[in-house]
């Protein structure tokens, strides 16, 4: 019987306990919604990357512990990933990469941390792209320019180093890029102000320095830009 389920919604109930390890059985899941229950804990289990008919995995707002498996590249089908708001730690494996249907991804405010690995920036459907309150380190990759289908970017709230790269330019959907207090520095790349479609801009409470170019006024869709606390001059 479970094998023939195709669609899970839980969300926002009194659910305690964990995951059941046999989650793996229902081979023909492709929607599985277990959001918003503070009481559901422990770590994924194995099985659960079983599921290759996945296209929605929506674990967020649990209490959810442990380490992203560098199984969920097995999960080739998957769309929209959003394990938000749990306790994970660990970094974000590579194998992400093997998730080429990925539209929406989101890990923000969880205990990950480590480097952003390269494989995701092989996610070129990527639209939707979520870290916000962890602790990531090192860069932004250039690389970050391949993805150009993506509409929201935020990455706020870690511990990066480095500058904003110049190949975000090319992300020419953007309408939403949210950097603040992510440990940036550096003046602001001429890219930047080549994202005509960017409506929020928030570089607030970074490192940043130099001046702002008179580039900005044409970024005529802009209506919310914030700035403050860095060391910007002119």
């Amino acid at each position: 019987m479970l094998e023939n389920i195709s669609e899970i919604w839980l969300q926002d109930n009194y659910i305690t306990g964990e995951i059941p390890q046999n989650v793996g059985a229902m081979k023909n899941l492709e929607n599985l919604k277990i959001s918003g229950h503070r009481g559901l804990v422990g770590t994924l289990p194995p099985s659960l990357f079983e599921l290759s008919n996945l296209e929605f995995l929506y674990l967020n707002g649990n209490s959810l512990i442990g380490s992203v498996s560098e199984n969920i590249g097995q999960l080739t089908k998957l769309m929209d990933f959003r394990i938000n708001d749990n306790s994970f730690n660990g970094t974000i494996p590579d194998a992400i990469q093997f998730c080429q249907e990925l539209e929406i991804l989101d890990f923000s405010h969880n205990d990950l941390s480590g480097t952003l690995p390269s494989g995701l920036f092989k996610l070129s459907t990527l639209q939707y792209f979520y870290l916000r309150a962890n602790s990531f380190t090192g860069s932004i990759s250039e690389d970050i320019g391949q993805l150009t289908k993506l509409n929201h970017l935020w990455v706020d709230e870690n511990k990066f180093n480095g500058t904003i790269p110049n190949s975000i330019g090319l992300c020419q959907d953007l309408e939403k890029l949210h950097l603040q207090e992510s440990g940036l520095h550096g003046t602001l790349p001429d890219g930047l102000y080549d994202l005509m479609n960017l409506q929020d801009l928030y570089l607030d409470r970074n490192d940043f320095s130099g001046t702002i170019s008179e580039r900005i006024g044409d970024m005529t869709g802009l209506l919310d830009l914030r700035l403050y606390e860095n060391r910007f001059s002119g």
